[in-house]
């Protein structure tokens, strides 16, 4: 019996983005090789838009995050401050771990340096997720 990959969620990924006020406000196309090549990036997205819904109900207009990879969540041009980030965190390990079964700590690994830090881009974040994901998936079809 032989496995075979999965093919990449990425290869031509586009993505339309309902604002929740029925237009569409984001339309973006991305490259495979702008991004993690994981199989789960595309569940991992949706989470982490689903969280910037709810995180932005708490925001008034002008300091809500776009649903967008290239949307910069912390350092220089970033949106989140520090009660926003930690409500962004809160709201997220609990989608997280509804979505995947096990639970996630997004504090961890240098999370929060404004140059190399996984919470600089919404892009960043979710490669992040996705290989922790792919991580603990790996680990858990050995055991």
């Amino acid at each position: 019996m032989s496995i075979e990959p999965r093919p990449s969620p990425l290869s031509a990924l586009s993505m339309r983005i309902n604002d929740g006020r029925g237009s569409n406000s984001l339309h973006r196309s991305v490259d495979e090789s702008s991004t993690n090549d994981t199989g789960y990036l595309d569940s991992v997205l949706r989470v982490i838009y689903d969280s910037i819904s709810e995180l932005n109900m708490q925001l008034p207009k002008h300091l809500r995050v776009e649903k967008s990879l290239a949307e910069v969540l912390l350092g220089t041009g970033g949106k989140l401050d520090s009660l926003t980030v930690a409500n962004f965190i809160v709201i997220a390990e609990q989608k997280l771990k509804a979505s995947f079964g096990f639970p996630f700590d997004l504090t961890q690994d240098d999370a929060f340096s404004s140059e190399t830090g996984y919470f600089r881009t919404v892009q960043s974040l979710a490669t992040y997720i996705a290989e922790m994901v792919e991580k603990h998936m790996s680990s858990k079809a050995l055991s």
